[in-house]
């Protein structure tokens, strides 16, 4: 009967320690695979970058009034770009406008921003929407209005897919 006791014991202190093991090693494999989003080929190299992107002041017509507008952008001038209120901040939900000033038509298309933060590599949904025609400031853009939410403060790789087509990104700081 002892002898049942102690190897009951040992089985049930072996499966404790191999289920322990599978769950660190999960966990493990887990940030592993977040950590090499750039060699997995997840993001080629092009968009795989923590410098922020620039600010640059954006000047426009607005072609139904006629009156000159201007903002302060974030982003590319012959691609993708976003103003709203700055400094973006973590853990409050804020509205902002995306910019495309590229020679595709990507008017009336499904748009994803995906987004990971440098220090988790985690990729996550920012956004989904699309650049509307309707929304149009004047022929030479096409603009849709978004709300970000952001759970965490940090440098932040937002990358941009249009019809499921990894087709730009921007980097920007995130504050607390």
């Amino acid at each position: 009967m002892k002898r049942i006791f102690v190897f009951l014991a040992y089985l049930t202190f072996l499966l404790f320690f191999i289920t322990g093991c599978d769950t660190d090693s999960k966990a493990e494999d887990k940030k592993a695979k977040n950590l090499e989003l750039k060699h997995e080929g997840l993001i080629p190299d092009q968009y795989y970058e923590w410098n922020p992107t620039r600010k640059f002041t954006y000047q426009t017509t607005d072609q139904k009034t006629g009156e000159s507008v201007s903002y302060e952008v974030i982003g590319k001038k012959n691609g993708f770009g976003i103003t709203g209120p700055f400094p973006i901040t973590a853990s409050q939900k804020q509205k902002y406008f995306w910019f495309y000033w590229g020679k595709r038509n990507i008017k009336d298309q499904p748009v994803k921003v995906m987004g990971f933060n440098k220090d988790s590599k985690e990729l996550i949904t920012i956004f989904e929407g699309e650049f509307y025609k309707a929304a149009q400031i004047n022929e030479n853009e096409v603009n849709m209005p978004s709300n970000l939410l952001f759970p965490s403060s940090g440098i932040w790789n937002l990358l941009i897919y249009i019809n499921n087509e990894l087709s730009g990104n921007i980097v920007v700081e995130i504050v607390r």
